[in-house]
């Protein structure tokens, strides 16, 4: 590569890498593919210009992204919208917009790294520090790191009870870099860093073999989840909605004796509740037991007029017992910023923007203990799902993903809520309308499933929470113990002797 010139063929092989890198996410968990980084790895390392770093980088993120969030694009027409001149919008400019965050990644371990393998290692060190960037600015989009590459299996999602999504980022990359390395000739430390995905497997089964069983308690937590399918074109039919209704109660007393809690997904109930109370007490008492509570979503406005994605705790007598209001919107989904200057805001979002809660709320049930209540795209975010306060003993998410359809989203946001449950040692409880609806107790193991377009119900066991977690106590210390031991390798190798070119 030359200066000033932009290497065409260096970034289209940067993009097949990067596309084929990501099919180690799930839900198709080749793990060893996102090897395929090391590729733009090395042309990165061997460049010529910071420029044409940076781009080779930027390469990479958007086949990655590309590659694994196209399936967004399905939501612009799901529900017989006919909104298919706008694919294109989310199709590329979703991946464009993430590849920036690999673009400084680039730059920066070429602008500071004066050898081959110093920028390699500073490539993987910023790369890390650009995806914890991705999951904080502009309320963030954590959707998709590298480290979900450890969601693959349950013994290496262990490491994320100890280092989090972003430590598990950063080992994820220095993994890929092993073919780089060993390509640059240091093949001892190749070696060494090919040991990091065993060593965590490892790790993860003597942590598996050291927990308590599934699920050991004297008085078990009983929880149905109830998935009913609607799909997205029906669920704000006003005319289908008796029938929507119908499945609803059918599904949460099809089966006796009926838990305590029964639990519907992200607006179960197609209506307002401060509009429309009256239909869902009816419906509540069909379903509970005399001491029972019923967990919905449901959309609301409040007195001021702000429409909120809320969930409603309800009694038999159908008395709103408490409410949750979501706090993280989905941006260009439930809100979309700069309104006034895009035409085609409705068509995104409709006419009325959601508005984000002012504080979190937990549901308290006698026996049932604390449930911290998550509704969708809340899962996303590690270290932040639970607040300060009491620790939830359970983690309750609710969602629709119908807009999806049948595509790699349903899993990747299943792998997302699981991974939360293993940071937090949480249970964590997902109850999502087309699927998938799951349990997994606070280690990641799998209580019971609803598969992707089912209809169904679930009664799940949920065991106690874990002891708070490494992750829990420390949150982001480990991953910045990485990444300052990760640069000090860096300046001791770069500054202290030659290095191979």
């Amino acid at each position: 590569m030359t200066e000033g010139r932009w290497p065409w063929r260096h970034l289209a092989i940067a993009l097949v890498a990067g596309a084929a890198a990501s099919l180690s996410l799930p839900p198709f968990g080749l793990v060893p593919l996102i090897m395929a980084l090391a590729v733009p790895a090395v042309m990165l390392a061997r460049a010529d210009s910071m420029i044409g770093a940076g781009l080779i980088a930027a390469a990479a993120g958007f086949g990655w992204f590309l590659a694994s969030l196209w399936w967004i694009s399905l939501s612009m027409v799901t529900g017989a919208t006919g909104h298919w001149p706008l694919i294109p919008l989310p199709l590329f400019g979703i991946p464009a917009l993430l590849a920036l965050f690999w673009l400084p990644a680039g730059l920066l371990a070429h602008r500071f790294g004066r050898a081959p393998l110093a920028r390699l290692l500073l490539f993987v060190a910023m790369l890390s520090l650009c995806e914890w960037a991705r999951g904080h600015v502009a309320t963030g989009f954590p959707w998709n790191a590298p480290g979900y590459l450890f969601s693959a299996h349950l013994s290496l999602l262990q490491i994320a009870a100890f280092l989090g999504l972003y430590g598990l980022t950063l080992l994820a990359l220095l993994w890929a870099m092993a073919p780089a390395l060993w390509w640059l000739g240091w093949r001892r430390l190749a070696a060494v860093t090919f040991l990091i995905v065993p060593l965590a497997a490892l790790a993860g089964m003597a942590r598996l073999a050291d927990l308590p069983p599934e699920a050991e308690d004297a008085l078990p937590k009983k929880v149905r989840i109830v998935q009913p399918a609607v799909p997205q074109h029906e669920k704000w039919d006003r005319t289908l909605r008796p029938g929507h209704l119908q499945r609803l109660t059918s599904l949460s007393r099809d089966a006796h004796p009926i838990p305590q809690l029964v639990i519907w997904p992200e607006t179960a109930f197609a209506g307002l509740l401060d509009r429309e109370a009256a239909l869902l007490r009816e419906t509540s008492w069909q379903v509970l037991p005399f001491d029972g509570w019923l967990i919905t979503g449901v959309p609301r406005f409040d007195s001021q007029d702000r429409l909120f994605n809320a969930a409603a705790l309800i009694t038999p007598q159908g008395r709103i017992e408490a409410l949750y209001d979501k706090r993280r919107l989905v941006p260009f989904g439930e809100y979309v910023p700069f309104r006034r200057f895009l035409p085609f805001a409705d068509a995104l979002a409709g006419p009325t923007d959601f508005s984000p809660a002012d504080s979190n709320r937990l549901f308290t049930l006698p026996h049932y203990g604390h449930l911290q209540l998550l509704i969708c795209y809340e899962t996303l975010f590690p270290g932040d799902v639970v607040s300060a306060g009491p620790r939830p003993d359970m983690l309750v998410n609710l969602t629709n993903d119908a807009w999806f359809g049948r595509t790699p989203g349903p899993w990747q946001h299943l792998a997302q809520a699981r991974m939360r449950a293993v940071e937090e040692g949480i249970p964590m409880i997902r109850v999502a309308n087309t699927g998938i609806s799951a349990g997994f107790d606070g280690a990641g193991r799998k209580l019971g499933e609803i598969g992707l377009g089912e209809t169904g119900f679930l009664d799940v066991e949920v065991p106690p929470s874990l002891s708070p977690t490494v992750y829990v106590r420390w949150r982001e210390a480990g991953f910045l113990m990485l990444l300052v031991m990760l640069a000090g390798i860096v300046i001791c190798l770069d500054r202290g002797r030659p290095m191979r070119q």
